[in-house]
């Protein structure tokens, strides 16, 4: 806490802040414009539906749009159920490649390499030209 003359004038400041902001904005938004503006902005008033309007109507809109969300979900989800069986099924070629010695894959610069069947196959050749 400062004491002395500084002390007394950070004590006026903080207190004519205080006093001064809640009267600023008072005469600031106390404009009609500026309460229109605010209200129509932010909606702050939602009024209700009109009581002559064909209630019948707008809920055959609202089941309409839910069948449509619905129907939506479906074929999400037979999309999605689409994607992780084809996914299950390159995990089980990925399986039976390396169990069989292959090792498919963009990381693993088998490009480069031949294939043991490539290797055994020029192997049996390379020994038919020899006998």
């Amino acid at each position: 806490m400062v004491h002395g003359r500084q002390g007394m004038k950070l004590e006026a400041f903080k207190f004519s802040v205080y006093i001064l902001i809640p009267i600023g904005a008072s005469l600031t938004f106390n404009d009609p414009n500026v309460q229109r503006w605010a209200a129509d902005y932010f909606q702050f008033l939602k009024y209700p539906a009109n009581p002559n309007t064909n209630l019948k109507g707008e809920f055959e809109a609202l089941v309409e749009k839910n069948r449509k969300e619905k129907e939506a979900r479906r074929e999400y989800a037979a999309q999605m159920q689409k994607l992780q069986e084809g996914a299950q099924k390159r995990r089980i070629e990925e399986q039976l490649a390396e169990s069989e010695g292959e090792k498919k894959g963009w990381w693993r610069f088998n490009w480069l390499r031949r294939s043991k069947k490539e290797v055994e196959g020029n192997q049996g050749a390379v020994e038919v030209t020899r006998s």
